[in-house]
């Protein structure tokens, strides 16, 4: 996007990013090479791009979109700005600056062979929330701790025991047993302690595939739960059987990367003794986070959801596919991207001519519909029930006596909602401020008011209390709805505005269908330029690119299902990169 922006002519060009060069960043793009490796993105991507234009004026910052040099009076200075974001919370973040400081937004998205670039206008068009969000995939934590069935349970186990042992210890959920004073369960951990002591890689071992799984079963004959679901019980590994075992060293095929050979059950052993002997003398030196980047870390996550499959009867993975799955990475195609880029630029160039009437939603489909892999729609009007754009007014089911302020603040408002620096007024009264400046008083006073509960705190059924986030520059009304009864896992639901899809006025924009159903055939390597439609569908429910790995148009049912978006970034990094433009 960047070259398509300085070749088009632009001359006044700042770019944001918070993220440095990664080796995996090489193979979709051509402004960095192997010797920028662990140089920030925005100063490499500006040096580059001035090459192919010396008269563009190109500014790069080395920071987070979310910070606070970068709120409203920052976007006012421009005439568009262009997303080229990775995850969702930024860009809810960028949607909500460019709706308050009344500034276009170009906002787009690849995810494999799909791609889409949509056009907000605050007034004018949908933002990029007036629409629900895909729901994250998620687990129930009794299937990831007891019953997994899927190599995706036991990856998702593994990155929680990375945490448990190397990470915070303040970050980790811990388990109750249901069994406590079991004279053979307390044996076999005294004798854990001991080993604990001499070897920590093999003590781990045994605790994780001998002794936790030797547990559950014994746990299960005293109480009598069937937790496998009429499966066979698992059974213990014992490390010293497993490393006697031949060295099975499977035959990879001339086109096949070391990453993605999948190891026997005792080359997952070797690793995992030497991935934790390396990690707990890092650990010796502070906490440690997951990095799908990380050696050390990805062979522990490899080897121990191996380990964990195998047990449980589970086909073993890559470590490319184990990679893929724990970094949550969607591939991503440099022919996409070079398709989307070129969108994006076009798009903004009728921005720029006051041609908004001209601009379009564009979808790019795997699957040719009609012999067209393009498809053009005119922007959906603004949503009335956006509580970004227009209403401004939400609803919370939340148990008001047993939930704190912290989790209404943090997983609430700052999680599912998506703030930055929420304040909370109650009755005009301040209940928790959020922001810069304040002093050590006021900080201290909103510690002691997270650990409240939100009635303590006269948030009660009934209540209506106002958000405010100065960063940006959004405020709204939330109406509480005291619940004590919710869906495995949930402990509240936002209803209403910001769950719902959007409610476009009947009669606004006619149907159109393609005239040949979307069918599965040969992908092609030619792309074919289709003219916008005049009309677009008023019933189309779409999934974007970039947030979700499904982009295609479908017809849309009536849904009130409420939906997420997801916890996690789409894969590569959790850059925040943005463009915006000024036009002299």
């Amino acid at each position: 996007m960047l070259k398509n922006l300085v070749l088009s002519g632009f001359r006044d060009i700042e770019i944001i990013d918070l993220d440095t060069i990664d080796l995996s960043n090489l193979n979709r793009q051509f402004l960095f090479q192997k010797k920028h490796i662990g140089l920030p993105k925005s100063q490499v991507a500006k040096e580059s791009a001035a090459r192919f234009n010396p008269d563009a004026k190109i500014v790069s910052h080395f920071g987070n979109i979310k910070d606070a040099r970068f709120g409203p009076d920052f976007f006012r200075k421009f005439d568009i700005v262009m997303n080229a974001l990775d995850n969702l919370d930024a860009r809810r973040h960028v949607n909500r600056l460019c709706i308050s400081t009344d500034r276009p937004l170009i906002e787009s998205g690849t995810a494999g062979y799909l791609g889409q670039v949509q056009v907000i206008k605050k007034g004018v068009t949908e933002c990029y929330e007036c629409q629900a969000k895909p729901a994250p995939k998620t687990y129930a934590y009794c299937t990831i701790r007891s019953s997994p069935t899927k190599p995706i349970h036991c990856i998702i186990w593994a990155k929680e025991e990375f945490k448990t042992h190397f990470g915070d210890p303040e970050a980790v959920i811990k388990e109750d047993d249901e069994v406590q004073d079991d004279a053979v369960i307390k044996k076999e951990e005294a004798n854990l302690e001991v080993l604990k002591k001499k070897d920590f890689a093999k003590y781990l071992f045994h605790h994780l595939f001998n002794f936790y799984i030797f547990k559950k079963v014994r746990i299960a004959q005293l109480t009598g739960k069937d937790f496998w679901e009429g499966r066979e019980p698992p059974k213990p590994l014992i490390i010293e059987e497993i490393l006697k075992m031949k060295n099975e060293t499977a035959q990879a095929g001339k086109d096949v990367l070391p990453d993605q050979v999948t190891w026997s059950v005792k080359q997952n052993a070797e690793k995992f003794i030497a991935s934790v002997s390396k990690l707990h003398g890092r650990f010796q030196k502070g906490f440690l986070d997951f990095d799908k980047d990380d050696n050390d870390a990805l062979d522990f996550v490899t080897s121990a959801s191996n380990l964990r499959s195998h047990i449980f009867g589970i086909p073993l993975q890559s470590r490319f596919s184990v990679k893929s799955q724990a970094g949550n990475i969607i591939p991503a195609i440099a022919t996409t991207n070079a398709i989307i880029a070129g969108l994006i630029v076009m798009e903004g160039l009728k921005i720029l001519q006051n041609q908004l009437q001209n601009c379009r939603m564009v979808y790019l489909k795997k699957v040719p519909a009609a012999g067209k892999l393009l498809y053009a729609a005119v922007p959906e009007p603004q949503n009335p029930d956006c509580y970004v754009c227009a209403s401004k007014f939400l609803s919370l089911k939340i148990n008001t006596a047993t939930s704190t302020l912290d989790l209404l603040i943090n997983k609430v408002l700052k999680e599912k909602i998506a703030m930055n620096e929420p304040s909370i007024m109650v009755d005009s009264d301040i209940m928790y401020e959020c922001g810069e400046g304040l002093e050590e008083d006021e900080k201290e006073h909103n510690n002691r008011q997270l650990k409240k509960f939100l009635k303590d705190v006269r948030i009660n059924h009934n209540s209506i209390i106002e958000i405010g986030d100065q960063s940006q520059d959004l405020n709204l009304k939330i109406s509480i709805i005291h619940c004590e009864e919710f869906e495995e896992g949930q402990s509240f639901e936002v209803v209403g505005n910001a769950d719902l899809a959007p409610k476009i006025p009947k009669g606004k924009m006619e149907e159109t269908k393609p005239k040949t159903a979307l069918a599965p055939i040969d992908d092609k390597d030619d792309v074919m330029i289709i003219d916008a439609p005049k009309v677009a569908p008023s019933n189309l429910k779409r999934k974007r690119a970039g947030d979700d790995d499904n982009a295609t148009i479908k017809k849309a049912k009536q849904d009130t299902k409420p939906a997420q978006p997801p916890t996690t970034k789409n894969g590569n990094s959790n850059s925040n990169s943005m463009e915006v433009i000024d036009l002299d």
